[in-house]
């Protein structure tokens, strides 16, 4: 999958999908917030998945974490790229149809990517490209797709960390305005004390 990707990138094949629990109610599980940390980090998502009727069960456990509200939002504005292989023409249908509900349900950006495997064609080369020129036509365009879309992201976040700093440097060096001092005759009269009322301001993360 790398050496098909239009740019250089590090790709990190997480491997926890055997120890996902199913969807339920309450708080995540330790292995569905790693995941979602996993997600948060990542710019992209390849997801390769069989052309079977039923998707693996701990795929779907996964997703259903990933696009929960728990999740935190780790699966918004997210690009990814659903891969699936069949010999017949749209035996995966049902696999791309699935994965794009749950994928876009928690506001991922989903490009897919159906593959023909034709028996009897050696499906990858020796420094494990795909062999078929008709797999990579297919392939190409949704890995394109993907990379566009994390690189734009990418871009919008650092002119928004600039535009951020340049205005708290614009607000920290605004000089102090001075006030005149008006003075006048002291008044006395009794103290008048209340409760004090405290309390914390609660901020919210950049």
């Amino acid at each position: 999958m790398a050496l098909e990707l239009p740019e250089p990138a590090d790709i990190d094949v997480w491997d926890g999908l055997e120890a996902m629990p199913p969807l339920r109610r309450g708080r995540l599980p330790a292995e569905a917030a790693e995941l979602c940390r996993t997600l948060v980090a990542a710019d992209a998502l390849v997801i390769v998945a069989p052309e079977h009727s039923l998707l693996p069960p701990q795929l779907a456990h996964a997703l259903g974490w990933a696009s929960s509200p728990m999740a935190g939002g780790a699966l918004v504005g997210k690009p990814a790229a659903v891969v699936t292989s069949c010999v017949g023409p749209h035996e995966a249908m049902w696999t791309q149809t699935k994965l794009h509900r749950l994928l876009t349900s928690g506001g991922a950006i989903v490009h897919r990517a159906d593959l023909p495997v034709r028996p009897g064609i050696r499906q990858f080369d020796i420094i494990g490209r795909l062999a078929d020129p008709l797999a990579r036509d297919r392939l190409r365009p949704a890995l394109r797709a993907v990379c566009a879309t994390a690189r734009e992201a990418r871009a919008t976040k650092a002119a928004y960390r600039v535009a951020h700093q340049a205005t708290l440097t614009s607000t920290e060096a605004e000089p102090e305005v001075s006030r005149p001092v008006v003075s006048g005759p002291a008044v006395s009269g009794p103290a008048v004390s209340g409760p004090v009322v405290s309390g914390s301001v609660a901020s919210e993360p950049f």
